[in-house]
């Protein structure tokens, strides 16, 4: 009983070999780097040289703001619009109205691919969209390489399950289980990567907010020279009430250093002048007279 490479190609090229091998060359082949590796990097290249010719898989992503009179009844409209669209809510968030803030909602959906401008069209419907973006990745050579690792692993546990049937050593039979169970949890994995993929693919996010009229995200901007005026004052004012906010917060400290530096400066001046006159010499004794 012997272990041969675990690929289609491999298996079959060294079949004649396999029946003369014994089961310390089992052992060595389980050792050596797997073919299917080798496969797989082949046909990776295979699936770049055919990439032109293929469909391409996208993942779009996009997201929206939606000014409406109603948030909350909007967030119902347009769960019904994407169930209608074959899609589903991801995740709903709503904050109701306070005496500080209007009330607004949140929503981030899963749209079939071919929807998703059907979708942002039909949000204008409900109200005002502002700031659309939409984004599209092209993950086709991400596809095309998990795809061709997973036919390789999946060629690769097939041979070892024959080769486990066939194997009449318990240490053989323990080496295959071990390689089996190693290469099954890589094909789990990267089959549960390949489905993630592919469900990006076809079901788009859109992440939408929706707020109220009034609110600071519903103000749209003039676009053009107007909306660059616009901002550009907007923004001088902002720098002027900033700098007004920082002379008004730093004014006072600026009093009590001046005084401070008042009161240092005369103390030094009336030191120095105490210095340059010092105290009074005592006056002198007379000479006396010289005698006659």
């Amino acid at each position: 009983m012997s272990l041969a490479a675990c690929s289609g190609g491999g298996a079959g090229d060294s079949s004649g070999s396999e029946a003369a091998t014994g089961g310390d060359g089992a052992r060595s082949e389980l050792a050596a780097p797997d073919a299917a590796t080798d496969a797989a990097a082949g046909a990776i290249g295979v699936a770049e040289a055919r990439e032109e010719a293929v469909d391409r898989e996208l993942i779009t992503t996009g997201s929206a703001t939606l000014v409406v009179d109603d948030p909350f009844g909007a967030a119902e409209k347009i769960a019904d619009l994407v169930e209608d669209a074959g899609g589903r809510v991801e995740a709903r968030d709503e904050r109701a109205e306070t005496d500080d803030e209007l009330g607004s909602a949140s929503m981030t959906l899963r749209i079939p691919a071919d929807r998703v401008s059907a979708t942002l069209d039909a949000l204008d419907e409900l109200g005002d969209v502002r700031d659309r973006h939409v984004e599209t990745v092209d993950v086709t050579g991400t596809a095309q390489d998990l795809d061709a690792r997973i036919e390789a692993l999946r060629t690769s546990t097939d041979r070892l399950r024959e080769l486990m049937a066939d194997a009449d050593r318990t240490a053989d039979l323990i080496e295959i289980e071990a390689e089996l169970a190693t290469r099954q949890a890589e094909l789990d994995s990267r089959v549960s990567e390949r489905n993630r993929l592919s469900d990006e693919v076809a079901m788009s996010t859109l992440h939408v907010e929706i707020v109220a009229e009034g609110t600071p995200a519903a103000q749209a901007r003039p676009g053009g020279f107007v909306g660059g005026l616009s901002a550009g004052w907007s923004a001088l004012v902002s720098t002027f009430n900033v700098v007004v906010l920082v002379l008004g917060a730093i004014t006072p400290w600026l009093l009590l250093a001046g005084l401070v530096l008042l009161a240092v400066v005369g103390v030094r001046r009336q030191v120095a002048r105490a210095r340059s006159t010092g105290p009074t010499p005592p006056p002198a004794d007379p000479e006396p007279a010289p005698a006659d």
